[in-house]
């Protein structure tokens, strides 16, 4: 998938925020507990400012947070907000290549191209979180979810399990998407899970859409629920991975 491709989807999902946001901000997202739209809104805004930080300059190491403009506790302002930080992240991203320098939180392909696909998936769950709150929330695209589980797997394993030396898989599983060519092998490995793509057998399995998929590995989702995901095998493996998924 590339650069422009991501853009699109970031600009549709954007759509569909402000959208949301047009409304009441009051309305509890259950698929983060806690929040509320005015706080999902807000924490969207402010990471796409963090984006802002370092796309259009070129930088090479993190804008210090309390130089960034914070989500206003207004909600006409924060609406504002949003819109500005949105508007300027698509305009930034179209003008730079790819392979145009900027930092990253990875420490790896740090250019535009990486901050064009994570703000693709940043959107596109946050967009099913936002629509969690006022009713039924729509898929992500299935060729953008298949991305997305590989791009989860490069996170945790760079930025979550390194700080979980406790963790264990507990045995090999296999994921498969059952509206889009998309399978992934997984096996557990010292500090991290080790992913291939193709078919086999592991000691548990998953078939799921792969919006499903992508959704019950960054927590929104319950893996295990019988009606969206079909488990063979090792029950105890399917549950340690949902451990690993979070906000």
């Amino acid at each position: 998938m590339d650069h422009n491709t991501f853009i699109n989807y970031l600009e549709a999902d954007i759509a569909r925020l402000e959208a949301i946001a047009a409304g009441s901000l009051t309305s509890a997202v259950p698929a983060c507990p806690g929040w509320d739209l005015a706080r999902l809104i807000g924490h969207v805004g402010r990471v796409e400012r963090m984006v802002l930080a370092v796309v259009p300059t070129g930088a090479m190491e993190p804008a210090d947070p309390k130089s960034m403009e914070s989500p206003p506790p207004d909600h006409d302002d924060l609406r504002a907000y949003f819109r500005s930080g949105a508007t300027r992240l698509v305009t930034e991203l179209r003008a730079k290549s790819p392979d145009a320098p900027a930092w990253n939180f990875m420490g790896t392909s740090l250019n535009v191209g990486f901050w064009s696909r994570r703000q693709a998936h940043e959107h596109a769950i946050h967009r099913w979180d936002a629509e969690s709150a006022i009713g039924p929330s729509t898929p992500i695209d299935a060729a953008l979810a298949v991305d997305g589980i590989d791009e989860y797997f490069e996170i945790v394993n760079s930025r979550v399990l390194p700080k979980r030396p406790d963790f264990a898989l507990g045995g090999t599983a296999h994921l498969h998407a059952t509206d889009i060519e998309g399978e992934w092998m997984l096996t557990p490995r010292a500090g991290g899970i080790d992913m291939a793509h193709g078919h086999g057998k592991g000691d548990a399995a998953i078939r799921a859409s792969a919006s499903d998929l992508l959704l019950g590995l960054w927590g929104r989702l319950d893996l295990t629920e019988p009606d969206r995901f079909e488990l063979f095998g090792a029950t105890a493996i399917v549950q340690a991975l949902a451990s690993v998924g979070g906000s």
